[in-house]
């Protein structure tokens, strides 16, 4: 599926896993990361793991989810890709949404558990 914006992405959520499955609380706001290194694990017998980062605009964002059957409250970690013109065509994203790459092809996704994002300390309001 291809979303371009967190409203697009929680409707595909939804349908997926259901509204009887989890409600959504709450979504954050963006969460300014201009700046930010992706973690993600690799298939070794021990913990390896592949880091990246993406320069073009991204998105982060943060959603509270609460289970239907038991209220088990959860958060999920999401990221929006803006720009997707300088990614190498032949990336698999591409081929699965039969897209190209392009300022107006955005790619969001949630990060799936074990997968770290490193964002700097945003500074308090009350700094100078």
């Amino acid at each position: 599926m291809c979303v371009n914006s967190v409203e697009s992405m929680l409707k595909f959520v939804d349908t997926i896993i259901g509204s009887e499955k989890y409600t959504i609380l709450e979504v954050s706001d963006d969460i300014n990361a201009s700046k930010w290194v992706s973690c993600h694990p690799m298939p070794y017998p021990y913990a390896v793991y592949g880091c990246h980062h993406i320069a073009t605009g991204s998105k982060v964002f943060k959603v509270s989810l609460v289970g239907d059957e038991n209220g088990d409250k959860m958060e999920a970690l999401g990221m929006c890709h803006l720009d997707t013109s300088d990614w190498n065509p032949d990336h698999e994203l591409f081929k699965t949404l039969r897209i190209k790459p392009g300022k107006n092809s955005s790619a969001c996704h949630f990060f799936p558990v074990n997968h770290l994002l490193w964002v700097p300390l945003q500074p308090s309001k009350s700094t100078i």
